[in-house]
């Protein structure tokens, strides 16, 4: 679990430090302050081996139409004032103290060397290389690169050791992982965790099941009371909201969940319903979670949920932009509260 980051040139961070991370963390700021990039920073630590893969699916992500061969378009928004010559850092450290530091740059220096000739006919191709670097206590540091030869992309193979980070976007979709995890809970008799979730957002959902009504391709059906099965992909957005969390949070694959803009699809009725399954999931599974919202209501809704288990596991993460900084100001459940009693606002 970490418990600190210092985030340095890393998208529209300049330097952020963080300090007291928890089990469960809900960001807050006001807009463009930094919420997603922290938590993209802190995925880079929990997978430092996969760096490149793990902003490639973050700008895929956020760019889906921006071709990842062409650096300028896809690759420079992720540096500070796109400066990636200078590149960005990332630092962390877990319960156990282990540090390790990631750092990411494009090479001055062209991967690929081409002949006078081919240089005189084509003149020089488009080549780049992204390089980053990690260093562990106790370990040599390890270099890794992205390249581009003019021709193809080049990928370092994948090494992760750490497994089960999983990415919740604001916008709801529906993955083969999700169908994949669903049927092993189902064959375990454990789809009623994902029903029982579902139906603090829904209480019509009776049942869940994974169908392939043409022979070809499973899909999800929910069951509703007086309304028989229904697609999922054919419902609103926060039933796919509600289904993307039930799966991540019924499954004990995932020690680490972040969830961008929490609330979205999701009505405040629910909101603390939701924390409290957050809370025991979190805590029976020792993950760690991160979630970001824009919601005053969100956060009211999380401080009741663990009060009321007596759990003292969430961190409230307000991030201010400052002149040459970000400040990070950790709220737990208790000052929340005070704040709320004597009507300060701490959403920034």
């Amino acid at each position: 679990m970490l418990t600190s980051a210092t985030v340095e040139n890393f998208r529209g961070i300049e330097r952020l430090h963080v300090e007291g991370l928890g089990r469960v963390n809900l960001i807050i700021g006001r807009n463009d302050s930094g919420k997603t990039a922290l938590m993209e920073a802190l995925e880079l630590l929990w997978m430092p081996e996969d760096a490149g893969l793990v902003m490639a699916a973050r700008q895929s992500a956020r760019h889906p139409k921006a071709d990842m061969k062409d650096f300028d378009d896809f690759w420079l928004p992720i540096f500070r004032r796109m400066d990636a010559e200078r590149g960005f850092g990332v630092e962390g450290t877990d319960k156990r103290g282990a540090r390790v530091k990631l750092t990411m740059a494009k090479s001055s220096d062209s991967p690929i060397e081409f002949d006078a000739e081919t240089e005189a006919l084509f003149g020089t191709p488009n080549t780049w290389e992204l390089k980053w670097s990690i260093a562990m206590a106790g370990t040599p540091v390890e270099e890794r690169a992205i390249s581009f030869n003019g021709t193809g992309l080049h990928f370092p193979p994948r090494v992760s050791h750490n497994e089960g980070w999983v990415w919740i976007a604001p916008s709801p979709s529906i993955r083969a992982a999700d169908l994949r995890i669903l049927s092993k809970l189902k064959q375990q008799g454990h789809g009623d965790r994902v029903v029982g979730l579902l139906r603090l957002i829904n209480d019509r959902v009776s049942g869940i099941e994974l169908l392939a009504p043409t022979g070809e391709r499973a899909a999800v059906f929910i069951e509703l009371k007086h309304d028989g099965l229904l697609p999922l992909n054919m419902m609103g957005e926060g039933a796919k909201r509600g289904f993307e969390l039930a799966v991540a949070l019924s499954s004990r694959e995932h020690p680490v969940l972040c969830i961008d803009e929490v609330e979205n699809g999701l009505h405040h009725s629910a909101m603390e319903a939701l924390w409290s399954w957050i809370a025991e999931a979190s805590s029976t599974r020792d993950a760690q979670i991160f979630a970001t919202t824009h919601s005053e209501e969100c956060v009211e809704a999380a401080c009741r949920a663990f009060a009321v288990r007596g759990d003292d596991g969430l961190r409230v993460i307000r991030l201010d932009k400052q002149e040459q900084e970000t400040k990070a100001v950790i709220y737990d459940r208790n000052l929340v509260e005070a704040a709320s009693r004597m009507g300060v606002e701490i959403r920034g």
